[in-house]
């Protein structure tokens, strides 16, 4: 990886680390259910980790102790608390009690790190390049934190996307998404790490290393850059949402237009034509009510005609109960369509929160343009 690369990354870690000091020292008082410590003491972590990725750190910081390789104990150990930290931080909001399993798993790695360090690793040769393990203890102390790493991403994957997916704000979703995606990575390179060692310690040769190394360097890449951003401030991603937020109304509005339309066929609207999509644009929130509105509308006058046609079995203008001058012009394909509507929207519950009611209804257009030809949809939207 270039150096200027790395330099790059470790800048962002400490940025991280002194942007959220401020908010982890109002909340020291209350350290073990601060969510904020956590994540401030596992951005610490990281940064402390990455700057002894760095060769000059590295053999500067070993040269300043006397202790050969401790650079990179210390790194494992930074490392090791990162990923301790962070799932911590995740059963915290989850509101669930850390597994004792979880505390044991950290000593024992930090117990065969120190270990495997004073007993074979600070003995061998100043070594910044810890890429390909050369003696049966650089493998141990190598697949020990990959795989310690990559098992305990699995529950911060987890919370993520559950997060992720329960949440219904928009910039919020974004975070966590970035959260998600950066968990995801640092596990991939963890397993990607576990197999490289123990392919280039088998055969420093094997071909396998020049697909694995630049597979590995993008991950961590992407990884490091993409876990800062999930610190960024709320205005960062109220102002990434807008565009999407944006486009996912238009996007609905035509939705919701395509099963309006459907429905002025058969029950001509109370309220008067809706504009194009183009000219709601300026006004989506409005349009998006207003076509609501003409659906629910829609949606009550079939139900009248079910109530007074045996279920939509007749035609409106031949039930008895119907005035003629009250009686909709429908054709026999007109009341097939009508049936079928009528069933369908009734799965709806219209009850439901204003964004469930335009999301279940965007729904059911969907299934509507599946069932329509690509002209009748054209004609449609």
């Amino acid at each position: 990886m270039p150096i200027w690369i790395e330099i790059v990354i470790v800048a962002l870690a400490w940025g991280i680390a002194a942007y959220k000091f401020k908010a982890a020292w109002q909340e020291r008082q209350r350290y073990a259910e601060s969510i904020t410590i956590y994540f401030w003491f596992f951005a610490l972590c990281v940064a402390i980790g990455m700057t002894f990725m760095i060769e000059d750190a590295h053999l500067a910081f070993d040269q300043l102790v006397g202790v050969a390789n401790l650079a990179w104990l210390v790194g494992y150990v930074a490392f090791s608390l990162a990923i301790y930290l962070i799932t911590s931080g995740c059963l915290l909001i989850l509101k669930q009690p850390r597994p004792r399993l979880m505390a044991y798993s950290l000593w024992v790695t930090l117990a065969i790190l120190v270990v495997v360090f004073v007993f074979g690793i600070s003995s061998l040769p100043e070594k910044p390049d810890h890429t390909i393990p050369e003696t049966f203890a650089e493998l141990v102390f190598m697949q020990t934190v990959y795989l310690y790493v990559a098992a305990l991403c699995m529950i911060p994957i987890a919370t993520f996307a559950r997060l992720y997916r329960h949440e219904r704000v928009l910039p919020a979703k974004l975070r966590w998404l970035v959260a998600l995606g950066t968990t995801v990575l640092a596990a991939i390179t963890g397993l990607l790490k576990v197999i490289l060692t123990a392919l280039a310690y088998q055969d420093n040769a094997t071909p396998a290393l020049s697909i694995l190394y630049p597979m590995i360097s993008v991950t961590i890449i992407t990884a490091s850059l993409l876990w800062p951003m999930s610190f960024l401030p709320n205005g960062v991603y109220l102002a990434l949402a807008r565009p999407i937020e944006y486009l996912d109304k238009v996007k609905a509005l035509r939705e919701l237009k395509i099963l309006q339309n459907r429905l002025n066929r058969l029950c001509p609207p109370v309220i008067g034509d809706s504009p194009s999509l183009w000219r709601s644009r300026d006004n989506l929130d409005f349009h998006l009510y207003r076509a609501l509105i003409s659906i629910l509308d829609a949606k009550k006058t079939l139900s009248g005609y079910v109530q007074t046609t045996d279920g939509l079995a007749v035609l409106p203008a031949t039930a008895p109960d119907i005035p003629r001058q009250q009686a909709l012009a429908w054709n026999q394909a007109d009341l097939e369509q009508a049936r079928s509507l009528h069933w369908t929207l009734q799965t709806v519950n219209d009850h439901s929160d204003y964004p469930e009611l335009v999301q279940a209804y965007r729904h059911i257009s969907h299934d509507l343009q599946r069932q329509m030809s690509p002209l009748q949809a054209q004609e449609a939207a």
